[in-house]
């Protein structure tokens, strides 16, 4: 699995088919009893957003998604058998939102629809041949794009979609869901699920035993974690909380040590207060296999593990460009507890991650900052117990936190690919993961780890003097890890970014 930009999946031609509800599925979901939980607060934030762009008839693609490439001829009806499966076992998957009272400062309204309504079903797509003089690759790229946009939204069911590319020796598979119903976790897991409900699926039909989950007497509700429970757990949590809460404290002790603002891209993007350019997502490999191998020796033999390294790596950089003697980052934080390891949902939390990169004015070494960068890392682990909206709403109503900078922060993500579920099949090891390209006033940071890399992803905006700066700031990124592992940076552009350069990626 890696991930970067959609336009740089590649599938052999072949006959695109959608899975998608049947009619009876539609109508039932459109009158779904009302599930009187709650959103989870990262869905409320998402649903407001949304209602608000939808009055404003602007566009709506805050959607994620992930494409691979399974072996063997389609069978259509095991596909759509599949995703029938998947979407009865996960209750976040069974739900829409009525946000019309959103616009208003009222609540979204959840419906549920019933596990038993959920049908699916393989259908062609017509006229999949590109235009004259437009390449193959490319006309894919515009109707995932289109269908996405389409279909991954928060107020209709269904808020996702399935679809297939189907050649003689293979065919590629993509999904595409609403933020609102998934995460970076969840996306990364999907298909390996689906992967896995398919080949129980064709060794049914075929008279066999079924696979690895088959120990339920009815396999159409064998269900998972349910993100609904998840949900109204954290509203609990949030409302428990006292204001003098150690988890709340730490986030107000760093935002009045900064200014009162969250945290920004460490260099001048060129954007004006409240502007916003169109997304560019960019990657760059940062250590190859062999100075990972020296980064986890350097962390080990300072007390830290390779997540205090990627901190200590990306503080020194900011402090390097900025001056700062103090570094604070927002780190994101999965949310999975017991019972809830392989929920479709937005299972995430926000902490604060800050310590000192300096020593009476002079700049730390790596190996000096490893220490405090894992120290750091696990305190925010800590305070990621408790939901990041309990920390924001006493810090804006005490007048610590400048409401300003809540609308873009700078996010920092650090994910071991080599840990997922998925790990060994070919549906995650021939996975692309990719999100909605939309609009950003940020360049947040999303570093992955896997067998062969350390890698760098980020959505930037995509205007001359916000790559320019995104240029330097990886450059010097590079050069940090580098330096501290006594690495060489590689001569010329990675593979991967080389196809993502010329928008030719992983065959499916």
């Amino acid at each position: 699995m890696i991930l970067g930009a959609m336009g740089t999946w590649a599938t052999r031609p072949g006959q695109v088919l959608h899975v998608r509800p049947t009619a009876e599925a539609l109508a039932a979901a459109a009158s779904a009893p009302v599930d009187p939980g709650p959103p989870s607060f990262l869905q409320g934030d998402h649903l407001r957003a949304f209602a608000a762009r939808r009055a404003a008839d602007g566009r709506h693609r805050a959607w994620t998604g992930t494409a691979t490439r399974l072996d063997g001829v389609l069978d259509r009806p095991a596909l759509a058998r599949a995703l029938t499966r998947l979407v009865r076992r996960h209750e976040g998957l069974r739900t829409w939102f009525d946000v019309d009272a959103c616009t208003g400062g009222g609540p979204p309204v959840r419906r549920l629809v019933p596990a038993e309504a959920v049908v699916f079903e393989t259908v062609e797509v017509p006229g999949f041949s590109p235009a004259p003089g437009r390449s193959w690759d490319g006309w894919v790229t515009t109707h995932l794009t289109e269908t996405f946009d389409a279909a991954c939204r928060p107020d209709s069911w269904a808020p996702f979609a399935l679809g297939a590319v189907a050649a003689a020796d293979g065919f590629g598979l993509f999904w595409g869901c609403d933020h609102a119903f998934t995460d970076g976790a969840s996306q990364l897991m999907v298909l390996s699920e689906i992967e896995e409900l398919y080949a129980e699926e064709l060794l049914r039909r075929s008279g066999g035993s079924r696979g690895s989950r088959g120990s339920s007497p009815d396999p159409d509700h064998d269900a998972a974690g349910s993100f609904l429970d998840h949900a109204r757990a954290e509203h609990t949590l949030a409302a428990a909380t006292p204001a003098d809460a150690p988890e709340i404290r730490a986030w107000a002790d760093a935002v009045t040590a900064h200014d009162g603002r969250l945290p920004g891209f460490a260099l001048d993007l060129g954007l004006a207060p409240g502007e916003t350019a169109p997304v560019r997502i960019r990657s760059a490999t940062l250590l190859d296999v062999d100075g990972l191998a020296r980064l986890d020796e350097v962390a080990a033999a300072h007390g830290a593990r390779t997540t205090g390294a990627v901190f200590a790596g990306i503080a020194l950089t900011d402090a390097r460009l900025t001056g700062a003697t103090d570094w604070f980052g927002v780190t994101v934080v999965g949310t999975r507890g017991p019972g809830f390891e392989t929920t479709q949902g937005w299972l995430c939390n926000f902490a604060p991650v800050t310590f000192p990169v300096a020593h009476c004015g002079v700049p730390a070494s790596f190996t000096d900052v490893l220490p405090a960068a894992h120290a750091a890392f696990r305190r925010a682990r800590k305070v990621a117990a408790v939901p990041v909206h309990a920390a924001l709403g006493i810090m804006l109503a005490d007048g610590v936190l400048d409401p300003a900078s809540l609308g873009s922060p700078q996010l920092i993500s650090y994910l071991d690919l080599r840990r997922f579920p998925g790990v060994g099949r070919p549906a995650y090891d021939r996975g692309l993961h990719f999100t909605g390209e939309g609009r950003t006033a940020n360049a947040s940071l999303w570093v992955n780890r896997d067998h062969e890399r350390l890698y760098v992803v980020t959505q930037t905006p995509d205007t001359p003097a916000a790559q320019a700066a995104v240029d330097r700031y990886i450059a010097e990124l590079t050069a940090t890890f580098q330096a501290a592992t006594g690495a060489s940076r590689p001569a010329g552009r990675t593979r991967d970014e080389r196809l993502e350069a010329s928008g030719a990626g992983r065959l499916g």
